[in-house]
């Protein structure tokens, strides 16, 4: 399924070069990307077709589909299979600007890569399409040992987003990194299984270092400008931290402790109580048009699954629903005027919004 996205507008190549000399400081050079970044508030969709842009396939959100049912498993293997960066994980089809720097596009990311791990697992417990899902996997852990190493220590280990250099670490992205050999030790090559298992505990050794004394992890690794903390990048880190536990019970018991105190921060600091929706920040680095976001909505309601709080999730769906969803139509934010914004942009939250709540119909059905 092919459909716009937030960061797509960047595929355009002019568009590209100006966000490139913004990105670098050249904001005399690049006067044309604030009047873009206004029609991106306002008319999205319009400006897209406007620049012509084409709508894309990523192979993260197959995954996701393939999860929901919406996929059968020669589709989603034939998008993976088509899809591949470097012959050995996904990535992104379009150049992404970070402030780590521009990847270009088909850059291999650690935080898209495991998704589709996932969906290869459960695709290879079907004999017809067991070898070529084993063999996709495995192919994976050549990027895994492709990724920088920015910390090691004997106990400790900290990874690249994607196979290049970075000037600074990201939380999330480890914690991606951990779950993704956490994954390797329990399905992947045996030659490799100990490799895998020692690295998901180094790698989760060096996240709980990270965690700030209230529970909270920033994006960045470090002091540095432009940090900040969010809901659903923190939300993310819970997440692959309660998945690595769940493959890896040995590490169990330093893992809990963290979790717990994650997301008691998360609930008390990015959930609003008053609206029952998530908050955007905690701590911002930048100012934009947006109040909500529907990622954050979905990440959050993936914990509330992940810790069986079903009723609970039950209630914070109808909420959700009642402001992202109108009229046959998914959006992906709210701005500060309240206009629903990204309409069917699937990647950013629809998918994962979708994911989790199919979680819980199933779960929650199985409780009964």
């Amino acid at each position: 399924m092919k459909f716009y996205d937030p960061y797509d507008i960047w595929s355009v190549p002019a568009l590209g070069e100006l966000k490139s000399k913004w990105t670098r400081g050249q904001k005399g050079s690049a006067l044309l990307i604030p009047l873009i970044g206004l029609l991106e508030v306002l008319v999205p969709n319009l400006l897209r077709k406007g620049l012509r842009v084409q709508p894309h396939t990523f192979a993260h959100v197959e995954a996701m589909r393939y999860q929901l049912g919406d996929l059968s498993p020669s589709e989603a293997l034939q998008v993976f299979r088509v899809s591949r960066v470097c012959g050995s994980a996904w990535g992104l089809p379009f150049s992404w600007f970070s402030k780590n720097g521009v990847y270009s596009a088909n850059t291999p990311y650690i935080t898209n890569t495991p998704y589709v791990m996932e969906a290869l697992i459960s695709i290879a417990g079907q004999p017809e399409y067991q070898a070529e899902s084993e063999q996709l996997f495995e192919q994976t852990w050549r990027f895994l040992e492709s990724l920088e190493v920015m910390y090691s220590t004997h106990s400790e280990l900290a990874l690249s987003y994607a196979p290049i250099h970075e000037p600074r670490k990201v939380n999330n992205a480890n914690s991606y990194a951990a779950f993704a050999y956490a994954l390797h030790a329990e399905h992947g090559n045996d030659k490799n299984k100990n490799i895998a298992s020692a690295r998901a505990g180094r790698l989760v050794a060096w996240l709980i270092a990270q965690q700030q004394v209230d529970g909270s992890w920033f994006y960045y690794a470090d002091n540095e400008g432009g940090n900040f903390i969010d809901c659903f990048h923190s939300c993310f880190v819970i997440k692959n931290l309660i998945k690595v536990k769940k493959l890896l019970p040995g590490l169990a018991e330093s893992i809990q402790p963290t979790v717990d105190k994650g997301w008691s921060y998360i609930h008390d600091y990015l959930y609003d109580s008053q609206y029952g929706l998530c908050r955007r920040f905690s701590q911002r680095s930048h100012h934009d048009p947006f109040r909500w976001d529907l990622y954050d909505q979905a990440e959050y309601l993936g914990l509330l699954v992940d810790f069986s709080l079903y009723d609970e999730a039950q209630q914070f769906i109808q909420r959700v629903e009642d402001r992202f969803f109108k009229n046959g139509h998914w959006y992906c934010r709210i701005d500060i005027l309240g206009r629903r914004w990204g309409k069917n942009f699937l990647r950013w939250g629809i998918a994962p919004y979708l994911y989790h709540k199919h979680r819980l119909k199933q779960l929650h059905t199985g409780a009964n």
